[in-house]
């Protein structure tokens, strides 16, 4: 795992300014969205949710999916030497969207019932198939194809990858700490959002950091089923 931290490191202080510029428009257009749909005011009154919330988790949805799915294929593009602009890269992320969300959806449940069964299911689920995004995206595999792949590939890794997605999530997490409550505070909700956006900028760390190991772990397998 030394290898994956320390080649997607070097790849983010390399192409630092590339992620930014992927990342910062996506994600101020979903704070914006969640201003917009009143998210931060909503408690627990379920009466309390304003018209159109559901469309906005909807939008929030497609937003993240295409978020990943282009900084996928933007490090697929540099490190082959062959970076699609941003029309050409847009383009196919959209392409790829509804494949991509069916795959995350079967993901998304599974790891839910593996996490209702005393929560480490759950964690093992997600690990085994964290990969499975490349396989969809950079070999064309289907939404089922791409996890049992992941499944295949990251047998006697999963200590590997258990640990790369708990270091690179306690970094993306790490601005979220200095977030305050004040729903109603105009000044806390852009303090909040500008270190949400942040947030997002350093879990761009994780896409490259699963990209690596993506690569290795076809390279160097251990067990195939």
């Amino acid at each position: 795992m030394s290898e994956w931290l320390r080649d997607s490191l070097a790849f983010c202080r390399t192409y630092w300014w590339a992620i930014v510029a992927l990342v910062v428009p996506i994600a101020a257009l979903r704070e914006f969205v969640l201003a917009s749909t009143g998210w931060h005011s909503i408690g627990t009154d379920i009466n309390a949710i304003p018209p159109g919330f559901l469309w906005g988790i909807l939008t929030l949805l497609l937003l993240e999916s295409f978020l990943q799915i282009s900084l996928i294929l933007l490090v697929q593009g540099v490190l082959s030497k062959q970076d699609m602009g941003l029309a050409q890269r847009s383009s196919r992320a959209l392409v790829m969207m509804l494949p991509f969300l069916l795959m995350q959806m079967m993901m998304g449940f599974g790891v839910a019932a593996g996490a209702l069964a005393f929560i480490v299911p759950g964690i093992y689920l997600l690990v085994r198939w964290i990969l499975a995004p490349y396989f969809l995206l950079l070999q064309n595999q289907g939404a089922l194809a791409s996890l049992k792949s992941s499944w295949q590939y990251s047998r006697g890794y999963a200590w590997d990858l258990f640990f790369g997605l708990l270091i690179t999530t306690l970094v993306s997490l790490a601005p979220t700490v200095f977030m305050l409550d004040a729903a109603n505070n105009d000044t806390v909700l852009l303090s909040n959002a500008v270190l949400s956006i942040l947030s997002s900028v350093l879990g761009a760390w994780s896409v490259v950091l699963f990209y690596r190991a993506f690569d290795y772990v076809q390279a160097n397998p251990r067990f195939i089923d």
